[in-house]
C-alpha cells in the first residue's frame, strides 16, 4: 500500500473517531465543543480557559460562549487565578460533576470496553504509534 493511501486510511481512523464523539454528544443535546470541554474538566478537575483552547484547538470566542453558558447553568465555577490574575481557573460545581457524569460515566464505560477488546499490547502500540506519529508531524509542521 502506497503511504498516501495509508496516510488517507489513518486520517479517516482519526476523523471518524472523533466523529463518534459528535455523536454522543448530540444524542446527549451538546455539541463536540461542549463534551470536550466536560470531558477536560472532568479529567483535570480544574483548567484555564486557555488551556482548553490549547488543548483541543478551539477558538477562545467558542470556549467562552460555552463556559459562560454552563456558568449561568450552575455547572462550573470561574475564578480569578491568585498566580496570574489575567487567567481564570474553571472548575465544576457539584450540580456540574453530576451534569458531567451522567454524560461521560457511560462514555468512559464505552471507551474501556472498545480499549479492554483490543487487548495490552495493541493498546500499548495504539498509544505508542499515535504518540510518535503526533511528534513526527508535529516536527514536520513546525519545520515546514
Amino acid at each position: 500500500m502506497k503511504i498516501r493511501e495509508q496516510i488517507k486510511l489513518v486520517n479517516i481512523a482519526l476523523s471518524g473517531t472523533l466523529d463518534l464523539y459528535r455523536i454522543w454528544a448530540k444524542k446527549h443535546q451538546l455539541n463536540y465543543n461542549a463534551l470536550v470541554i466536560l470531558y477536560t474538566l472532568n479529567d483535570y478537575k480544574e483548567c484555564t480557559q486557555k488551556q482548553i483552547c490549547d488543548w483541543w484547538a478551539l477558538p477562545k470566542q467558542t470556549v467562552h460562549g460555552i463556559l459562560l453558558d454552563f456558568e449561568k447553568k450552575g455547572y462550573i465555577t470561574i475564578t480569578a487565578n491568585e498566580e496570574n490574575k489575567r487567567e481564570r481557573i474553571i472548575a465544576f460545581t457539584e450540580s456540574g460533576e453530576m451534569f458531567a457524569s451522567s454524560i461521560l460515566d457511560r462514555l468512559h464505560q464505552m471507551e474501556e470496553n472498545a480499549m479492554n477488546k483490543l487487548g495490552e499490547e495493541k493498546r500499548k502500540q495504539l498509544i505508542e504509534s499515535n504518540t510518535k506519529y503526533y511528534e513526527l508531524l508535529k516536527e514536520e509542521v513546525e519545520n515546514g
